[in-house]
């Protein structure tokens, strides 16, 4: 689970790829039939509990309309919880609790017509409440994809139903995917996390999302395990995202560290004695990212990268989109292949031209100068849509695209 502050996370569609070996696909925590064309995907927390209807739209225009120059297909939503007993530590941001995320994934939906996955802690609620808010969720709010999450302590009693309850209530519905959460530092403790990820796809979970890396040597030694578990067994490894957060400035890192991700010392003191902490950490972490692709080559576990910023603070949201636009490069590039990001209309049925445009257009270009880094390939369709090479990154905004390897 994540907390108030920490703004976004990265997310995508969730079927097994179907692309040829070594084709670029988009990340995919859902199946085919919630969203066709649910490529790319942007993430968020909702705003404050008790906001006005107004203020929840408005809310969701500021994020979409900061993300619409982005290649996001969709959204992931976040389920904000107080993580009680998960560390003695004090939480280094206040909790603040928040609207519901399945509410507000239907309200940025009415806003960008773009779906959603949900993060839902399991365990918070009674089985009465969680079967209420679920059917809820599914059948007024239309949410059909899910990324499940326990409680953040196994030490705690909860009175909540238990994630394989949940998978099976999901796994009913034909409408609904669900995925979950791998954490590598379990895997370097009790060697076992490959294991656990075999038994959670068992329950039909279709993608795993991975906490923030600040240390590639566990994510590699995981992949690497999972992918030769899969191959004993002879199963096909379920998609693997692979996220990373900017830190700028101490007590982000203290968060970082109180959500459980390891940072070695020597990573935390080159960031924190850094003239530029934060770019910094986009250097450190776009090197780490480069290392884990490269040496988890040939391991058979389908891979995704997602940009999370953990604060409110401008330079860490910035250097996210910095950072975004990085790693999916570099995941692209990795393929050694011509690739190409293309804007499109969502609402098919729109009659609107730039004469109905009745706000005045800003100073500068609408998109990025291309006169540096040219398209690589324009498609047949490239009258139709606008193409952009190497997307950014908003608040939390994730998921370039997914790499199979």
């Amino acid at each position: 689970m994540r907390d108030r502050d920490r703004s976004a996370k990265s997310l995508s569609r969730g079927v097994r790829p179907r692309a040829r070996p070594n084709a670029a696909r988009p990340l995919t925590p859902r199946p085919l039939p919630l969203c066709p064309s649910l490529d790319p995907t942007a993430g968020l927390t909702p705003p404050l509990e008790g906001a006005k209807p107004e203020e929840l739209r408005e809310t969701a225009r500021k994020f979409v309309e900061r993300s619409a120059t982005l290649a996001t297909d969709g959204f992931i939503v976040y389920d904000i919880q107080e993580e009680k007993g998960r560390t003695p530590e004090p939480r280094p941001f206040p909790f603040r609790k928040l609207d519901d995320p399945s509410h507000f994934a239907r309200v940025l939906k009415e806003v960008s017509g773009k779906e959603s996955v949900v993060y839902k802690c399991v365990a918070e609620a009674d089985p009465g409440g969680f079967d209420a808010w679920l059917e809820t969720a599914i059948d007024k709010y239309g949410v059909n994809a899910y990324n499940l999450v326990g409680g953040a302590s196994s030490a705690n009693q909860y009175a909540g139903p238990t994630i394989p309850d949940v998978a099976a209530k999901l796994n009913a519905r034909p409408q609904c995917a669900h995925g979950g959460v791998t954490i590598a530092e379990r895997h370097v403790k009790k060697g076992n996390e490959h294991e656990t990820l075999v038994k959670k796809s068992e329950l039909g979970m279709k993608w795993f999302i991975s906490q923030a890396i600040y240390d590639p040597e566990p994510m590699i030694k995981l992949l690497k395990e999972y992918g030769a578990l899969c191959k004993k067994r002879k199963i096909a490894p379920k998609r693997v995202v692979l996220t990373f957060a900017p830190c700028g400035r101490e007590k982000t890192m203290r968060f970082i560290k109180w959500l459980g991700v390891t940072v070695p010392e020597d990573v935390e003191k080159e960031i924190l004695e850094a003239e530029n902490k934060v770019g910094k950490s986009v250097d450190l972490l776009c090197g780490m990212c480069k290392r884990i692709l490269e040496e988890t080559k040939g391991c058979g576990v389908p891979l995704g990268v997602s940009v999370e910023s953990v604060s409110i603070f401008k330079n860490e949201i910035d250097a996210a989109h910095e950072l975004f636009r990085r790693t999916q490069s570099m995941l692209l590039d990795f393929l050694g292949e011509p690739w190409l990001v293309r804007y499109s209309i969502v609402d098919t049925k729109s009659k609107r031209t730039s004469f109905d445009y009745v706000r005045p257009a800003p100073p500068t270009a609408a998109l990025p100068s291309t006169e540096e880094k040219p398209a690589r390939l324009a498609g047949e369709d490239g009258k139709r849509t606008g193409i952009l090479v190497g997307a950014g990154l908003a608040l939390g905004l994730v998921l370039g695209k997914v790499l199979r390897i």
